[in-house]
């Protein structure tokens, strides 16, 4: 009897009894690039964007940016699906604003999604798009702390 009162109590309290840790190691490229890697050996390139030098790969600010598009869309896509929705196409055109002064943190970011379907629900699409932003998508509780989020949609037919 203990172990089933033990396993309904983790899985009530799964994010305070349970923490996920995640490692990533980042290394030096030269100049002003690098390589930040996970432990299953998958990686990303970043590049410090510095005035006047043309960038080849995204700055850490800009993969913060794609981060909170990519973690909010993926909650969208599963609700609507979930629903039942035609959804055909998502994408996420992100604005961050940052205050001049170091740490150049962004103050507010602005968020319109384009979602792409057929005979979408309004009332489905605008739910999802909150619900998604202020309870799952970690990357934006986490910005939300800092930052003003702003986001709008628009739903085209497809």
């Amino acid at each position: 009897m203990p172990s089933k009162r033990y396993i309904l109590i983790c899985k009530r309290h799964k994010f305070d009894a349970m923490p996920t840790v995640k490692n990533m190691v980042v290394d030096w490229l030269g100049d002003v690039k690098f390589v930040g890697r996970n432990e299953k050996g998958l990686k990303i390139n970043f590049e410090i964007a510095l005035e006047g030098v043309e960038s080849t790969e995204l700055s850490p600010m800009e993969t913060l940016l794609a981060s909170l598009g990519a973690c909010s869309s993926y909650y969208i896509i599963t609700i609507l699906k979930k629903q039942r929705q035609d959804i055909k196409g998502l994408s996420v055109e992100l604005t961050g604003l940052r205050r001049d002064e170091p740490p150049r943190i962004y103050t507010e970011i602005h968020m319109k999604y384009i979602v792409k379907g057929s005979g979408l629900n309004r009332n489905f699409v605008e739910n999802a798009v909150k619900i998604s932003n202020e309870k799952y998508c970690s990357v934006g509780g986490m910005l939300s702390k800092a930052a003003k989020i702003v986001y709008s949609y628009e739903i085209v037919e497809a």
